[in-house]
Formats: C-alpha cells, sequence, structure tokens
C-alpha cells in the first residue's frame, strides 16, 4: 500500500539524485513526469541526473526504482522529447526541425583564414587552433519584455578535428553579446563579413571553440529573424530567459547533430558590455533555480544599471548616449508593468528617437540619422543655463562640450530636472554628486533608497547589485572604458562583494582591469586557492602587458584621443576573453 502525497508535496518534498549515465538526452531541465493523478516530478537541472522525491523510492527498493528510472529514460528519444510545441521555459524551446550548419572549418583553415592577421600578443594570448569549427544556426522560442511569446535566433559552435579536446564530453560556453543597434546581428553568419556580429563570431570561434568548447550564443529577441518589433534592452529578468532559452535549444540542436563532441556537463556563462551585463543576469537566474554555472565571467558590463543611469543624468554621459538612452527607453515602455513613456523623456524634436535601434543602420552609418534629424550625434541635454538651477549648477564632467547643445539635444530639460532632483532626495551609493570615484572603503555602493521617478524605479529593478554568486566568477574590464564607466560596473561590483566576505565565506571571485597605465591595474580575487591564484595572476600580467601596448602603439589613440577613447572599449574585448578561457580552465 503505498502513501499519498500531500497537498503541498511540490514544496516539501526532499529529492534524491538517481545517476542515468547513458541518457539520450545529456540536460533535462525542469523534467516533468506526470503520475495517473496528474501530479508532476519537477526535476533538478540534472546532467545525465533526474530527481525524484524520495518518499516515491520509499514504495520500492531504490533498485527497482533505478530500473523503472532507466526504462522510462531509454525509451524517451529526442523525436518523443521534443515533439510538443516549443516553448519558453520548458524542455522543449528550440523551434528548427533540423540542424542547419551554415559553414565548418579545419584548424588550419582557422590558422590561415583569421588566427594569423590578429597582432602577434594576441596571437600569443589566443593561442594556435587546435580544433576546428562546425558553425549552425538554430531558432527558439522565448519571450519579449512584457512577457509575450516570441521567437529568436542562436549560433550552435561546435569544435572538431582530431586532437583530444576537440570531440567528446566538452564544456559548454552560453555567449552574451554586446550592444548591437543593427537588426540583422547574427552570431551564425560566419560567411557574410558585412553582418555586424561577424568580427565577434571569428573571435568567439578562436578563443573558445578552437581550443575545444562548444559555444551556444543567442542573437536575442528583436534581432535577425525574431519577429518582436523591439529589443528588451537591458531588461533583467527577460535576457536571462532568454539566454537561458537559448542555451536549451542550443542543447536540442547540439544532441541532433551528434558530429563527435557531446556535453560534457560544464556550463560557462559569459559575455561582453551588454553581453557582460546579460551574462551576469543569467548567473543569477540559474542561482535562483538551484542550478549554478561551472563558472561565470562578466565581461565590461554596467552591472550596477541605478549608478550608470545617475552618472549620466548627472552630467557625465558614456560614449555612445543617445543611442544607450533611446534603446533602453523602449525597452522599459515594454515592462509587464510598462512605467515610462519616451514621449515625456525625449526632446520633442527627437520623440520617435526610440524607435530607431535596432534597426538598418550601422554604428559606421550612425550619421545619417544625424544628418536626417532623427537623433543627435552625441548631445544629450541642453547647455546651461536652463532655467533649472539643479541641473545649471551641476559639474561638468570629462568632454563636458560634446554632451550639450543649445537646441538639438536628446532628453527633455524638465525630464532631466525632475530625474536630478530624484538623485539628490534618493542618492546612489555608487555615483558621488560630482562625478568623482565613489571610495567603497568609507562608503558602501548602496543601491538608492525609494526613488521615486520611474525611470530610476525601472534602473533599481534591474541593477544587479542585489546579486550574490554561489559559483567563481571574474569580472574583467579597464578603468578608462568611456562607454561602460568601470566604477558603474566592476568597480562597483567588486565594492560590493568585498563587503560580503565575511558573512560569505564561499564567496569567490577575481577582478581584473587590463590598464596599468597610471596607477597599477587591479587585479582582486577572493576564495581562489594558490595554484589558482597563480594562474590567473600570470595571465593578468600577459593580458594587463598586451592591452597596454595596444593603446600605445594605436595611431588613433596617440592622434586623435577622443576618436581613441570611443575604440577602448571594443579593444577590451579579445584580452577579457582570454582571461575568462583562463579562468574557465580552472574549473
Amino acid at each position: 500500500m503505498t502513501t499519498e502525497p500531500d497537498a503541498n508535496w511540490t514544496q516539501t518534498l526532499n529529492f534524491v539524485r538517481v545517476s542515468v549515465p547513458h541518457a539520450p538526452i545529456a540536460q533535462l531541465d525542469r523534467v516533468l513526469v506526470s503520475e495517473a493523478k496528474g501530479r508532476r516530478f519537477d526535476s533538478c537541472w540534472a546532467r545525465q541526473q533526474f530527481c525524484v522525491p524520495s518518499s516515491y523510492l520509499k514504495i520500492a527498493s531504490k533498485k527497482l526504482a533505478v530500473v523503472i528510472l532507466l526504462f522510462l529514460v531509454s525509451n524517451l528519444t529526442p523525436a518523443s522529447m521534443f515533439d510538443s510545441k516549443p516553448l519558453s521555459g520548458s524542455i522543449n524551446t528550440l523551434i528548427s526541425n533540423t540542424p542547419n550548419m551554415i559553414a565548418t572549418f579545419s584548424p588550419e583553415a582557422l590558422q590561415t583564414r583569421w588566427f594569423s592577421h590578429y597582432p602577434y600578443d594576441q596571437q600569443a594570448l589566443i593561442e594556435t587552433p587546435v580544433c576546428g569549427a562546425q558553425v549552425n544556426k538554430f531558432e527558439y522560442a522565448t519571450v519579449g519584455g512584457m512577457g509575450e511569446p516570441t521567437n529568436a535566433s542562436g549560433a550552435l559552435m561546435i569544435p572538431t578535428g582530431t586532437a583530444p579536446q576537440c570531440s567528446g564530453p566538452r564544456p559548454v560556453v552560453l555567449y552574451a553579446h554586446g550592444t548591437a543597434i543593427e537588426r540583422s546581428e547574427d552570431l551564425s553568419a560566419v560567411n557574410d563579413p558585412k553582418n555586424p556580429a561577424y568580427n565577434l563570431t571569428i573571435r568567439i570561434i578562436l578563443v573558445f571553440v578552437a581550443q575545444g568548447y562548444i559555444v551556444i550564443a543567442p542573437n536575442y529577441a528583436g534581432y535577425d529573424v525574431s519577429k518582436l518589433p523591439y529589443a528588451p534592452y537591458l531588461n533583467e529578468k527577460q535576457q536571462a530567459q532568454d539566454m537561458l532559452d537559448g542555451l536549451t535549444a542550443g542543447r536540442q540542436m547540439l544532441a541532433m547533430i551528434k558530429n563527435g563532441a557531446t556535453d560534457g556537463g560544464k556550463l560557462f556563462v559569459t559575455g561582453y558590455s551588454q553581453g557582460g551585463y546579460v551574462s551576469m543576469a543569467t548567473l543569477k537566474a540559474l542561482d535562483g533555480e538551484g542550478r549554478p554555472a561551472t563558472a561565470g565571467a562578466a565581461m565590461s558590463g554596467p552591472y550596477a544599471l541605478a549608478a550608470a543611469g545617475d552618472e549620466v543624468f548627472l552630467g557625465h554621459p558614456n560614449f555612445g548616449a543617445t543611442v544607450y538612452l533611446t534603446m533602453i527607453a523602449n525597452s522599459y515602455a515594454h515592462l509587464p508593468r510598462g512605467s515610462i513613456n519616451p514621449g515625456e523623456i525625449f526632446n520633442p524634436l527627437y520623440a520617435d528617437a526610440h524607435n530607431l535601434f535596432p534597426g538598418s543602420v550601422d554604428r559606421a552609418h550612425l550619421a545619417n540619422l544625424v544628418h536626417a534629424g532623427k537623433i543627435p550625434l552625441t548631445a544629450v541635454f541642453q547647455t546651461p543655463p536652463t532655467g533649472y538651477s539643479n541641473i545649471d549648477s551641476l559639474q561638468a564632467g570629462l568632454f563636458s562640450s560634446i554632451w550639450f547643445d543649445p537646441t538639438n539635444y536628446l532628453v527633455a530639460t524638465a525630464f532631466r530636472a525632475a530625474y536630478v532632483s530624484d538623485i539628490k532626495a534618493h542618492p546612489d551609493g555608487a555615483a558621488p554628486l560630482d562625478g568623482s570615484t565613489p571610495d567603497f572603503s568609507t562608503m558602501p555602493p548602496d543601491l538608492p533608497e525609494n526613488p521615486e521617478n520611474l525611470l530610476r524605479q525601472d534602473l533599481k529593478a534591474n541593477d544587479l547589485r542585489d546579486y550574490l554568486p554561489t559559483m567563481p566568477l571574474l569580472m574583467c574590464g579597464a578603468n578608462r572604458d568611456p562607454e561602460v564607466p568601470w566604477n558603474q560596473g566592476a568597480g562597483t561590483m567588486t565594492g560590493m562583494l568585498n563587503g560580503k566576505t565575511g558573512q560569505n565565506p564561499s564567496l569567490s571571485f577575481v577582478t581584473l582591469d587590463l590598464d596599468t597605465r597610471g596607477f597599477p591595474g587591479t587585479f582582486t580575487s577572493h576564495g581562489l586557492s594558490d595554484p589558482q591564484n597563480i594562474i590567473m595572476q600570470r595571465i593578468t600580467s600577459s593580458a594587463q602587458s598586451a592591452f597596454v601596448a595596444h593603446q600605445y602603439r594605436s595611431e588613433i589613440d596617440k592622434l586623435i584621443p577622443f576618436l581613441g577613447l570611443e575604440g577602448y572599449h571594443t579593444a577590451e574585448e579579445p584580452y577579457c576573453a582570454v582571461a575568462a578561457r583562463a579562468f574557465f580552465n580552472l574549473y
């Protein structure tokens, strides 16, 4: 006679892991096994394991339960597992019915076609390709910013070749790309040099795939073949879910292809710029679901999003602010409880600016939109005096003249004045009013309490300072970054984590600042073993030296400092990516 579970069994039962070594599907996410009465088991994030309620194993011997589970799993083929309609958050998000191979390259082809054209210092860090690469494209089900069903696409990059690290069980890297203003962004477009994602795709292949990592790289909802008419830009929950849906679909596609490389069970999450933020949000989501990644590497992202917004409105905009602000406004107008009205944020001259991106214009032709009067190039605010004393008295930041214009400015002055009043009433610990570098040894990087401005509320809701990682985390960037300021990115997160090590002895993180000019670049670590620290210090030294040398020899950096700074942010990515790979290799 069996014992019937109580009504709250899904919340109260303990779970027992049962190994399923030869399951046809390597990763089973939230597997639902229904019994006759319609109840269900929620599995753990299982890497060739089911997790079943321990009370059910009391029904019979554990050996019998294992036999039953093995029977069930052995009869679940990929087709039968995934014949339901693809649905975000389920075990079936893959829309593509068959593999779509875009290209395949041998190790020798990677070396001659791309690797040999990199600067020698970067070649030494990236290392000669050991594996070839097969690039595939897939489409998956996900959601938009309001939770509405939509689709997106992504790339699955698989190592190939005869070297031992090119086949068999391999680690998976989930990669989040940076801000793209062109809707055509497609990380599988390895044969299309005109695609805005082309150069990044090549770097991902050389750094990760050619060294034996499987890479799953979602393009995000709102890009490529996605039917979503906007991009849920810097929307924490949507972007994390988008990545997880892409991960599930990529794993499904990998199970279809069977080219020799299989999912070995280790998951690493990384990304750069916007992708640095998205990777951190994804790590947070995985932790929240009780299935943390093996390790993460967030690179040059605006993690302290509320503080970053305050810095802009205090008169210290980042490069590209006119584009980023419009994308944020359009994104946060599409929240489950959409709070902001872009029409209240922008100067009437640019009332439709929030609908421009992602669009058909790439960064090289952004000036066309400027000349057409669609958006200002750099002017975010009205030149003082504005008639609002609370903003006219603010201290101007670096290159202050380019951020202001008497007429052709992006943000409505009345909105900025209201925003700044809210900053002064509810300050952010990571954004000093005078624009100075925050000192986290004397002032903790606390979030603002109870902001009243609606945009500040949305930025706070999507700020990642409430995240305490349970897995090892690398943060990489450079302290002079003019697009994603260090102080409101890795600097703030490091200050926050340093303040919590006493209460959380299991914390494990590394912070790497690439730029050593003027003062020693930061290398902070906590929770690593001595051998791990030695390895990371070695790669840090090499990456810092190469990055600084790259900055000094860059003609654009020497002759046109203003434009050189604009290229600074992009130049960080290959050095951080190599550091991320070294960090992943520790685990």
